[in-house]
């Protein structure tokens, strides 16, 4: 049966500007407005609460901007739920196969690569493992979402869709790893920046596919929640 038209979901002319401005200020400032404010405190967050404190402000930002975005998505859903599972279910298919792949590949480079991120956030469950799991598998990923794939791939891809698959997945794959620049030898940020493009391109693929944000919501979801599973 033919896929039924409908419009390709995407945030308003408001929200775009809205998205784009709290992005530049929670990748440039809020990291060091939070740190700043947390050594005032007696005593400070530990590192699970601060960046549990980190995850909770962004989502709260997401709902406050991109509410109309995800209720039209929303909608999205309820008219095409089928086409909206058909997503989910390929595109977490396409990540678990593409991720075997490179997983493959790293373990052939360098059989002793280690993804540092996965090691932070395995730290700070070891302190709070419900403030991290909440805080991965809820609050991290529509965020996420509203950014990588509603804001920067979803303007992309009205000029150049190779482009948009291209740039979101590199800014989605370097956003988790910035902050390890100087930890990683340039092998091993190379493989750390690999590890993340199959979830950045399925990701992408099932918004596309789905022609919701809410397909690459629970996909992200999901792939937290084996994650920090997974976290000793």
């Amino acid at each position: 049966m033919k896929k039924a038209s409908f419009s390709f979901i995407a945030p308003g002319s408001r929200e775009t500007t809205l998205g784009f401005c709290y992005l530049a200020f929670q990748l440039l400032l809020l990291p060091g407005i939070l740190t700043w404010v947390n050594r005032q405190l007696k005593p400070p967050l530990n590192a699970a609460e601060l960046n549990f404190l980190f995850y909770l402000l962004n989502f709260l930002a997401v709902i406050l901007i991109f509410h109309d975005f995800l209720g039209r998505s929303a909608g999205q859903v309820r008219q095409h739920p089928a086409y909206f599972c058909q997503a989910v279910i390929l595109g977490l298919a396409a990540y678990y196969a593409s991720s075997y792949a490179v997983d493959y590949v790293i373990r052939l480079l360098s059989p002793a690569f280690a993804n540092y991120n996965d090691g932070s956030i395995a730290a700070m469950k070891q302190t709070n493992a419900f403030l991290m799991t909440i805080g991965t598998v809820i609050l991290v990923p529509p965020a996420e979402e509203c950014f990588y794939r509603g804001l920067i791939f979803r303007n992309l891809y009205r000029k150049s869709p190779a482009a948009a698959y291209v740039i979101s997945m590199l800014v989605f794959a370097c956003i988790h790893v910035l902050g390890y620049l100087g930890t990683y030898r340039p092998l091993e940020l190379f493989l750390a920046v690999l590890q993340y493009l199959p979830a950045g391109l399925c990701l992408a693929w099932s918004y596309v596919k789905s022609e919701t944000i809410f397909a690459p919501i629970v996909i992200h979801a999901w792939i937290n929640f084996a994650a920090i599973r997974q976290l000793r």
